[in-house]
């Protein structure tokens, strides 16, 4: 009887759960890489633009060949099926790297909701797909500019964002992050901006800076420099560059210091009624460059530039606290989700009133930066009369 009953397991199994149960050739498909979402507000319609790749076979060779649709529809959904009778083919998604949303989009509540909601809806979106925020008058013309190493401008992008470590001017956001910040009491989300840059003679996709959000409303905007200041309140720094500049009898000294890792901790303190954030970050750093033959990275030289690069960081990052305080009022700090953990109680009381506290909210900072070291040199290039 076991015996039997194994044969019967084996036969059910070759029968019924071999093959794919939605199997379609690749070449009865259309490939979305990448899409970018803009709104024709006279219309009332989605702009949908749409990189999509080919497979091709020149001289023996299988190549991916990169094409730009373009559709409008009164939704998203509208906008995809419209792109059939422009390919004859349905377009498949779950290659998509990259959504951009142009400004438009993000300050229009219902249709940056609409847009998530069909994102994670959609069985063949992937929830790590990245997305980004365009600078530029329309999202769909970022898919058109130049590349300069991959073939394909989603794929560029996707590599831009998975790279943010050695840059830390902004934050890779995939899908899922974004819903979730959207969703959870006490932060604000966020997403990295792209603008076009020229190169040499080409126009080409740059990843600088942050788009700030309240709910699903765009509010405002971080530059790079700012960005990398949020980051470090986050707890999001992985490396970059602190860049100090050294006062001599002459002129301002730049000294670069290479950032191997950070630790920020953010704490909530509840006193007399009144609540306070105290950041403290912790960097290790290498003296990466030296614009002088002056001797910073002896003992003395080397003590006067972690003062000033500790001084320097807490500085710019109350800067871009109060900078978001006063003129965004929206918590992307995630102070507020702190409080709830460590206060609960408190946070039941002021959560109906956070966005009066956080404007007003007291902010302490202290930085410690470690030099542990100045690369393959332990002197300054001395340079011969």
């Amino acid at each position: 009887m076991k015996k039997i009953i194994l044969i019967f397991i084996i036969l059910f199994n070759a029968i019924f759960t071999t093959g794919c149960w939605n199997y379609r050739e690749i070449n009865d498909m259309s490939i979305a890489v990448g899409m970018a979402v803009d709104y024709d507000k006279e219309n009332h319609k989605v702009i949908l633009t749409t990189e999509v790749v080919y497979p091709m076979v020149a001289n023996g060779d299988t190549k991916i060949k990169p094409e730009i649709i373009k559709a409008k529809g009164k939704n998203i959904f509208e906008a995809i099926r419209n792109m059939i009778p422009l390919t004859g083919k349905k377009v498949f998604w779950a290659h998509a790297k990259v959504i951009i949303i142009s400004e438009e989009v993000a300050k229009n509540e219902d249709m940056l909701i609409s847009l998530v909601d069909f994102a994670k809806r959609d069985a063949e979106y992937r929830d790590d797909i990245w997305m980004i925020l365009s600078k530029e008058k329309t999202a769909g013309e970022i898919l058109k500019t130049d590349v300069l190493v991959q073939d394909i401008v989603s794929f560029q992008l996707e590599d831009i964002l998975k790279n943010e470590r050695g840059v830390e001017k902004y934050e890779a956001i995939p899908l899922w992050k974004f819903v979730d910040d959207l969703a959870a009491e006490g932060i604000q989300p966020s997403l990295p901006t792209v603008k076009i840059t020229s190169y040499k003679d080409k126009k080409i996709a740059e990843m600088y800076g942050t788009g700030v959000f309240k709910g699903t409303k765009l509010v405002g905007w971080l530059n790079g420099d700012e960005t990398r200041s949020f980051l470090f309140v986050i707890d999001k720094i992985k490396g970059g560059v602190i860049v100090v500049e050294e006062g001599t009898p002459k002129e301002p000294i730049r000294v670069a210091l290479e950032i191997f890792k950070n630790k920020t901790k953010v704490k909530s303190i509840y006193e007399n009624g009144e609540l306070t954030m105290k950041i403290n970050t912790e960097t290790t750093v290498n003296i990466n460059e030296l614009e002088s033959q002056i001797d910073f990275i002896n003992e003395k030289g080397r003590s006067k530039v972690k003062k000033d690069a500790e001084k320097l960081l807490e500085s710019k990052i109350k800067k871009i606290i109060k900078k978001v305080q006063k003129e965004y009022n929206s918590d992307i700090f995630g102070f507020g989700s702190i409080v709830e953990r460590e206060h609960p109680k408190v946070w039941k009381e002021v959560k109906k009133d956070w966005d009066k506290i956080f404007r007003e909210l007291k902010i302490e900072v202290n930085s410690e930066i470690n030099i542990r070291g100045s690369s393959l040199r332990s002197k300054p290039i001395k340079v011969g009369n």
